[in-house]
C-alpha cells in the first residue's frame, strides 16, 4: 500500500511508465498500465485516462476497471460547461471535484450512465502539455459519495505529469511517422508509402484477381518550373493534388511518388476496366487550367494504367 512508503511508491510508479515511453510502448498501453499500478495503490478508485482530440471531444485511451460501454459513451462527447466531471475539468483547465453525481448539476445529462454501475463522484484533472493546451483528463471514479483524499491527490499530481509527457511523446512520434511517410508539399502519401501499400495490396490479392494503377506524369513540368519559377511550381503541384483528391474522392489512393509524377490506385482493387475509368477522370480532372497570379497555366498529362504485379512491383521499387 502507498501509505507504507509513499515517495518510495511513486518513484517506482514513475520510472516504469518512463521507461515503457522510452520504449516506444503505444500510448494506450503505457496508459493502460499507469492506470492499473494506481488502482493498486489506490484500490477503491477506478481510473480513467482520456484524450482531447483536434475536434474538441474526449476519446479513451484507458480504463481497464470500466465498463465498455460505459467509455464508448463517452467517446467522442464534446467537452463543454456541463459535461460530467471530464468534460467540464477539460472545458475549463482546472481539476472537478463531484462528490455527488446523483444532485451535481454537471451531471445531469450523464448520471444515467454512471449511476447504474455503481460509480457515486468523479474527480477529473486536466492534462495539460507545456504550451498549455488541454490535451487529456485523469478521472478517479467512485463507489461512494466522497472527494479525494490526500494522498490520492498527491498519485494524481504524478500521473497528470506523467500523462502529458505520455501524449506529448505521441504526438511528436506521430509527426515523425507523417514527415517520413507523406510529402510535405502536397500532404499525399509518397513513394516510401506507396511502395509498403502497393506490397499490402499484393499480399491481399485474392487468386484470378488483378492490381491495376494509374501512373500521372504531368508534361513539360520542368519547362514550367523554368518559365514561371518555382514557387508556381510547388502550387501547380498542390493543385493537381487538391484536383487528384477531389475527384477521385476517399475510395481511391493517390501518391506522389516523385516531382512530377502520382501514382492512382482504386480501391478496392477490381481490375483493369476500374483503372481506365480511373484515367478518364484525371484527365477530365487536369483538363481545366490551373490560374496562377492572375495568369492560366494549361498542364497536359500523359497517363499510364498498370496491371501486371511485376509493373506494380517495378513503380513500387
Amino acid at each position: 500500500m502507498i501509505d507504507d512508503e509513499p515517495n518510495d511508491s511513486l518513484q517506482l510508479l514513475q520510472n516504469e511508465i518512463l521507461e515503457a515511453i522510452a520504449r516506444g510502448t503505444s500510448l494506450e498501453s503505457v496508459a493502460d498500465l499507469l492506470c492499473a499500478r494506481v488502482e493498486q495503490l489506490a484500490p477503491t478508485a477506478v481510473c480513467s485516462i482520456l484524450t482531447v482530440g483536434a475536434d474538441g471531444a474526449l476519446h479513451s485511451i484507458a480504463a481497464p476497471s470500466l465498463p465498455d460501454e460505459f467509455s464508448h459513451a463517452l467517446d467522442g462527447l464534446p467537452i463543454g460547461p456541463h459535461t460530467g466531471s471530464c468534460g467540464t475539468a477539460a472545458w475549463r483547465g482546472e481539476a472537478v471535484e463531484v462528490s455527488d453525481i446523483a444532485t451535481d448539476p454537471l451531471w445531469d445529462d450523464y448520471r444515467s450512465l454512471a449511476l447504474p454501475l455503481g460509480f457515486l463522484a468523479c474527480w477529473s484533472s486536466p492534462i495539460k502539455a507545456r504550451d498549455g493546451r488541454v490535451v487529456g483528463t485523469f478521472a478517479f471514479y467512485y463507489r461512494t459519495r466522497r472527494g479525494p483524499e490526500d494522498i490520492e491527490r498527491r498519485i494524481v499530481a504524478h500521473c497528470v505529469h506523467l500523462c502529458a509527457i505520455a501524449i506529448e511523446h505521441e504526438d511528436v512520434q506521430s509527426h515523425v511517422r507523417r514527415l517520413a511517410f507523406h510529402d510535405t508539399l502536397t500532404g499525399l502519401p509518397n513513394r516510401a508509402l506507396f511502395r509498403e501499400r502497393a506490397l499490402q495490396m499484393l499480399a491481399a490479392l485474392r487468386p484470378g484477381h488483378t492490381f491495376s494503377l494509374c501512373y500521372v506524369d504531368l508534361d513539360d513540368f520542368k519547362g514550367i518550373n523554368e518559365a514561371l519559377g518555382h514557387r508556381v511550381g510547388d502550387r501547380l503541384l498542390k493543385g493537381v493534388a487538391d484536383r487528384l483528391a477531389a475527384c477521385l474522392g476517399e475510395g481511391t489512393f493517390i501518391a506522389r511518388v516523385a516531382g512530377d509524377e502520382f501514382a492512382v490506385v482504386p480501391l478496392p482493387i477490381e481490375g483493369q476496366e476500374d483503372a481506365q475509368l480511373l484515367a478518364g477522370k484525371i484527365s477530365t480532372a487536369l483538363d481545366d487550367p490551373f490560374v496562377m497570379d492572375g495568369q492560366k497555366v494549361p498542364l497536359g498529362a500523359s497517363i499510364g494504367i498498370a496491371q501486371t504485379s511485376s509493373a506494380v512491383m517495378a513503380l513500387a521499387e
